[in-house]
């Protein structure tokens, strides 16, 4: 056991009957979960327990296909009326889906609607998409590579190479500070170690846009930052692996276990709670109204599922 934050830390013994593989490739998101809580990525990315979408990941969505259809159009297009359309068209598209249907009625619409609305509005304040050259295979690409002998993947919102090489990165919440916004920061600075592996020339700077806020974070890309993202890749890989291995994973409580929809049966929280992965721990799961995707267990789940809720908008 070991305290982090003034919390104390326990090693979880889990069941591995019903348990996928853990994924052979790792993305920004899960390295990040899985660093924060080594046993709430094994419910979410191993058991494949998903929280009902909220309005902040409705939202987030919402947004962050919208950019990508403006980005889509010529650069003369790239108008507030273009994307306010193409918005009003996804985001009717998307509360329709089952799984958003709570969301497309009453306060929670309303919740939706306002959240996308200040996020659309504050990325017009913060750049004018008709002066950004980009190509189109850099609007929503995946980044696949393997640093250091690790499987790396991901997909980014967007890379711009005039007039420098940069990766940005959306975010539909509000700037943090301190250690997440630091967290934000290396998951982006991922992608630059990733293409920077190759024999493309290169990302020069790392971006995050905070669009409520109309705040832009920028950082530059050097050795030293690509070194230590690619060490922290292969530790978590090897953690991940040692997890499974021993059926062991690190419950990790702090504030965050505020949001933690496994907080009912997790032993960090509740002593007298089943083993994670036990059928009784799995039943009292089912009933919280948490949804499980049996065959995506194996898979790389939505990111922005696992996330509680100021980390995923």
């Amino acid at each position: 056991m070991s305290a982090r934050n003034g919390f104390q830390s326990i090693e979880v013994d889990v069941d591995l009957t019903d348990a996928g593989n853990p994924s052979i490739r790792l993305s920004p998101t899960q390295i990040s979960a899985f660093r924060k809580c080594a046993l709430r990525y094994w419910f979410s990315y191993l058991l494949g327990w998903r929280e009902p979408p909220t309005p902040a990941l409705a939202a987030g969505t919402i947004v962050h296909d919208t950019l990508e259809g403006l980005y889509r159009l010529p650069q003369p297009d790239r108008s507030f009326e273009n994307a306010w359309a193409i918005m009003g068209t996804i985001g009717k598209d998307l509360l329709l889906k089952p799984e958003y249907e709570h969301l497309g009625r009453g306060a929670n619409r309303d919740d939706v609607r306002k959240r996308a609305d200040l996020a659309l509005t504050g990325y017009f304040e913060l750049e004018k998409p008709t002066e950004i050259e980009v190509d189109l295979k850099d609007i929503e690409s995946d980044v696949d590579a393997q640093l250091a002998g690790v499987l790396f993947h991901g997909r980014l919102d967007r890379r711009t190479r005039k007039p420098v090489d940069r990766v940005t990165d959306y975010k539909t919440g509000k700037k943090p500070t301190g250690a997440p916004l630091d967290d934000y920061v290396q998951q982006v600075m991922f992608y630059a170690a990733a293409i920077n592996d190759g024999s493309d020339p290169g990302v020069e700077e790392v971006e995050l846009l905070f669009l409520p806020d109309k705040q832009a974070v920028r950082r530059p890309v050097y050795p030293a930052a690509i070194e230590r993202v690619t060490e922290v890749l292969v530790e978590t890989r090897s953690q991940i692996d040692e997890s499974f291995k021993t059926a062991k994973w690190l419950a990790q409580p702090s504030r965050l276990c505020s949001y933690c929809p496994f907080k009912p049966v997790c032993p960090a929280h509740q002593k007298t709670s089943p083993p994670p992965g036990s059928a009784a721990s799995q039943q009292l799961l089912s009933q919280t109204g948490l949804q499980r995707k049996i065959s995506a267990v194996a898979a790389e789940p939505n990111p922005l599922d696992l996330l509680p809720l100021e980390l995923s908008e």
